[in-house]
């Protein structure tokens, strides 16, 4: 996808999530006992809805995730939902105001996110409306990348891992040479220029999608703390 085809993807990302924000609102005026969310209207909890009963999407996967991603210690289900509920309240709850300056560590705690919402479909005590509305996030977060809805989790985390420890290696060699002041390579330079237009346009879906889905997932989150 050319840089330009890119751009016009983002700009109207943008639109739509602006447009999302604007019926999430009228919603909120409609009475409290009306749910945005289907299965919930059955299942209360993970406990009560059968997994032949749920769509691929609600269906815990067996991931192996990148090294590095989680500390040694966290090896059950449990551990690692409550580190990744860690990693995604920092950075797009208590953090959002930092979003944009740090962008290679927004999208790499996607993958977070990811791993967050898999990790809950182990858990028996989850709320089924509260992993419906992460989904709902998860979709608009994997837009950016053009990742699709029905990806497995695992490649979903892959491609946000590995995206982000690109956008990092861009923010070190950028920081780098602010610093120094230092001439360099042409061809370096406009592989930098492009991923820093590859940034700014992430961060502006991103800020959007952080938000759809951080409304209401902070309830879940802050409970993994």
């Amino acid at each position: 996808m050319s840089i330009r085809n890119f751009a016009k993807f983002f700009t109207v990302l943008l639109a739509v999530f602006l447009l999302t924000t604007t019926f999430s609102d009228a919603a909120k005026k409609k009475k409290k006992k009306e749910k945005d969310c289907i299965y919930c209207q059955k299942y209360e909890k993970m406990k009560d809805w059968p997994e032949s009963e749920r769509p691929a999407a609600f269906i815990w996967e067996d991931i192996k995730y990148p090294e590095g991603m989680f500390l040694p210690t966290s090896d059950t289900p449990k551990k690692k939902q409550g580190e990744a509920g860690g990693k995604v309240y920092a950075r797009f709850v208590k953090g959002k105001g930092s979003l944009n300056k740090y962008q290679h560590l927004m999208i790499r705690d996607m993958a977070y996110f990811e791993a967050l919402f898999n990790e809950m479909l182990k858990d028996k005590r989850a709320k089924v409306e509260t992993l419906e509305g992460l989904k709902k996030g998860r979709e608009a977060m994997r837009m950016s990348l053009q990742i699709s809805p029905k990806a497995k989790t695992s490649e979903a985390v892959l491609k946000f891992w590995a995206t982000g420890k690109m956008l990092k290696a861009a923010w070190k060699q950028n920081k780098k040479k602010k610093k120094k002041k230092s001439k360099i390579d042409p061809e370096i330079a406009e592989r930098a220029a492009v991923l820093a237009n590859m940034k700014k346009q992430i961060a502006l879906a991103k800020v959007n999608a952080q938000r759809a889905a951080t409304i209401e997932a902070q309830k879940q989150i802050e409970q993994t703390q």
